[in-house]
C-alpha cells in the first residue's frame, strides 16, 4: 500500500530569517528539512514525516509535476540495507513563490521495510524541473521492540461461501522518553501482515489494562493513565478507532463488564469530557426557559 500524501501548507519566510540564510549560504536555492512528530516507533506504526521546502531562488518554482520530484532515503545505522517497498505517492503540481516555504506531510512507513528494531537515518531529496537536486540533513529515528501484554484471536466474516477470516489483537507496551506507552497491533492470525498499529497513549506501570472482545469481535480496552484517570478505547476488527473516552475514579474504579448477550460496557467511575475524545461530541444548546405570559387585564 502506498503511503498517503497528507497535506501541504505554504507560508512566507520572515525577511530577517531569509536575509540571514542568504548571507550564510549564497549558493543555496532550496532548503529542505525533514522533521518527525516523534523519534521512536514500534514495527508497523505510522511514521509521519513533515518535509519543509524553503524557496531561496528569487523566482517562482513549480514542483510535484512528476513522480520522481521527491525521494525519501532510509539508512540503517549499522549498515544494513533497508528495502524500499514503494515510491512517494503523487502530490500534484504546486508553486512556491520567492521567499516562501511549503510543508508536505507523508506516512513513510509503507515505503520501507523497517520492522526490524534499530536506529535509522531519514533524508528527503527534491529534484527541480531544471535537474538540480537538494537533499535534507539526516533525521534520526528508532524502531523499538515492545513488550507483549495480551493477545486474542478473533474471526471476521469472509465473502459469501468463504470461511471466516482469522485475525489477532496484540497489546504491547514500550518505553518512550522514560514513560510507558501502550500500542495495539491488528494482524492476520500468523502475525505476518500488520493491518494497523494504534498508539493508545500513556499508561501507568502499576495497573494492567483491561481488554474485552464483544460479540461483534470489536475490542474494548480500558487502561489507567494517571492516579485518578482511565482511558477507554473501542477498536473495530480492521484496526479503525471507533471511540475514545476518559473516565475518572469516584467511589468505584471504572471497569469493563460483559453481559450475557456479549455486550461490553464501562461500569463504575464517572465519564469526563475531554479534548482528546473521539469522535468529538458537540454539546447541544440548552433549551431556553419558557417566558412568562403577559399579564392580562381583567374585563370590567
Amino acid at each position: 500500500m502506498l503511503s498517503r500524501f497528507l497535506s501541504i501548507a505554504v507560508k512566507p519566510i520572515p525577511a530577517f530569517f531569509f536575509l540571514c540564510l542568504m548571507a550564510g549560504r549564497l549558493l543555496a536555492q532550496l532548503e529542505i528539512q525533514v522533521t518527525l512528530a516523534q523519534d521512536q516507533f514500534i514495527p508497523g506504526e505510522a511514521v509521519e514525516a513533515a518535509v519543509r521546502i524553503s524557496n531561496f531562488t528569487g523566482r517562482k518554482i513549480s514542483l510535484g509535476d512528476s513522480r520522481t520530484w521527491l525521494r525519501f532515503d532510509l539508512d540503517s545505522s549499522d549498515g544494513r540495507v533497508v528495502t524500499r517497498l514503494a515510491d512517494v505517492p503523487e502530490t500534484g503540481e504546486f508553486t512556491l513563490e520567492p521567499s516562501t516555504r511549503g510543508t508536505l506531510r507523508f506516512d513513510i512507513q509503507p515505503q520501507f521495510e523497517i520492522a526490524r528494531p534499530g536506529r535509522y537515518r531519514l533524508t528527503a531529496t527534491v529534484m527541480t524541473p531544471d535537474g538540480n537536486q537538494f537533499t535534507s540533513r539526516p533525521t534520526q529515528l528508532e524502531v523499538i521492540r515492545g513488550t507483549r501484554l495480551w493477545e486474542r484471536d478473533f474471526s471476521v466474516a469472509g465473502p459469501p461461501d468463504q470461511p471466516d477470516i482469522r485475525r489477532k489483537y496484540v497489546l504491547q507496551q514500550a518505553t518512550h522518553l522514560r514513560s510507558l506507552r501502550l500500542y495495539l497491533r491488528v494482524t492476520d492470525a500468523d502475525e505476518h501482515e500488520i493491518l494497523k498499529v494504534i498508539n493508545l497513549g500513556g499508561i501507568v506501570s502499576f495497573n494492567r489494562p483491561d481488554c474485552r472482545v464483544d460479540r461483534a469481535s470489536r475490542l474494548h480496552l480500558l487502561h489507567q493513565i494517571d492516579a485518578e484517570t482511565y482511558r477507554y478505547h473501542l477498536v473495530d476488527t480492521d484496526g479503525s478507532l471507533l471511540q475514545r473516552r476518559l473516565h475518572i475514579i469516584t467511589a468505584r474504579r471504572p471497569e469493563l463488564r460483559v453481559n450475557e448477550s456479549g455486550e461490553v460496557a464501562v461500569l463504575g467511575g464517572e465519564r469526563r469530557r475531554h479534548s482528546s475524545d473521539f469522535p468529538v461530541e458537540i454539546p447541544s444548546e440548552p433549551t431556553p426557559p419558557p417566558q412568562d405570559a403577559a399579564p392580562t387585564t381583567p374585563t370590567p
